[in-house]
């Protein structure tokens, strides 16, 4: 069972949108990996290891997780070259075409997709997933939004709204039940 994690890369200016600390933030992504690595999950994120995918992947790693970062050496689109150096961080390396396959991979080519908190990225991810669901496309069975990462406890309506059952949005405390009924 293999899980994305969509997440901000810039903790402070989550911070200033959400109204959380940083710190309190990233309690409850120390606390998703390591519900994660408990459930013995496959973690897969992007090679720009930053910010929520880093803390939350740290503990995973901690925890005895094997960690999946997707990566791209095609620049075409947006600089890889500032990114490579995270690989490094990485017990399973997957090569992707693209940024735009990088990004489609995260809803696609999982089981589960854990939104810890919005971005530019990650709405583009989502919008990545909706589209796969209409189109009864990719892997994913689940879409679980932390509520305590999320303005006003819940995802955007453009996006759950197509999603139907497949969206569930749980506070930090029912992940790990969550979970073990996608499992």
């Amino acid at each position: 069972m293999k899980a994305s994690i969509l997440g901000p890369t810039n903790m402070k200016k989550f911070s200033n949108i959400i109204g959380k600390s940083v710190n309190e933030i990233e309690n409850i992504a120390k606390n998703i990996g390591k519900i994660l690595a408990d459930n013995k999950i496959q973690l897969v994120t992007m090679f720009n290891y930053s910010g929520m995918l880093k803390v939350i992947g740290d503990v995973y790693k901690e925890k005895g997780g094997k960690l999946e970062i997707l990566y791209t050496e095609n620049d075409y689109d947006w600089d890889t070259d500032i990114y490579m150096d995270n690989l490094k961080e990485a017990d399973i390396k997957t090569k992707k075409d693209s940024w735009h396959d990088l990004l489609l991979s995260l809803v696609k080519e999982v089981d589960i997709v854990i939104c810890a908190g919005l971005s530019a990225g990650g709405l583009t991810e989502l919008g990545y997933m909706k589209w796969n669901f209409q189109e009864n496309k990719g892997n994913a069975k689940a879409l679980i939004g932390i509520k305590e990462l999320l303005r006003n406890g819940e995802l955007p309506p453009e996006i759950s709204y197509d999603l139907g059952n497949v969206v569930s949005v749980v506070s930090i405390k029912e992940l790990d039940k969550t979970l073990k009924k996608v499992l």
